[in-house]
């Protein structure tokens, strides 16, 4: 998989999160940017996890393995668990419009895509080792 691509992937899922974000106090669903960016989001990832996947994606480009696959199998992890949090933070069980409710299960998808694109680097750095 492309470096470029996990980074253009990061990049979609900062501006869907800050979209959300908009969405979410827009609609009343939380007070104000910070709590809709916050642990109580449901329609973007947290600050710190927005943080988290830039640095991952710079790190991930790199040429060096020993910071390029860390940083690979993070962003794998961040992937899946923005998928599973929802299950267990209610932000599946949460009411919301229809349009919400895409709006949630396209940026859900994205992690996941990005999920599968950092396993690709991956697998392509494990490769080169071998």
């Amino acid at each position: 998989m492309s470096p470029k691509s996990i980074v253009i992937a990061v990049g979609v899922l900062l501006v869907m999160d800050l979209t959300g974000a908009g969405i979410s106090v827009s609609a009343g669903l939380n007070a104000d940017l910070l709590e809709a960016l916050g642990p109580t989001a449901r329609l973007s990832a947290p600050l710190p996890m927005m943080a988290a996947q830039a640095v991952l994606a710079f790190a991930v480009t790199r040429e060096r393995r020993a910071v390029a696959i860390p940083a690979a199998v993070l962003l794998v992890v961040a992937g899946v668990l923005a998928f599973v949090s929802g299950f267990f933070d209610g932000g599946y069980a949460a009411e919301l419009t229809t349009g919400q409710r895409a709006f949630q299960i396209v940026l859900v998808s994205g992690h996941l895509v990005l999920s599968a694109l950092a396993g690709g680097r991956l697998a392509g750095l494990l490769r080169s080792a071998a």
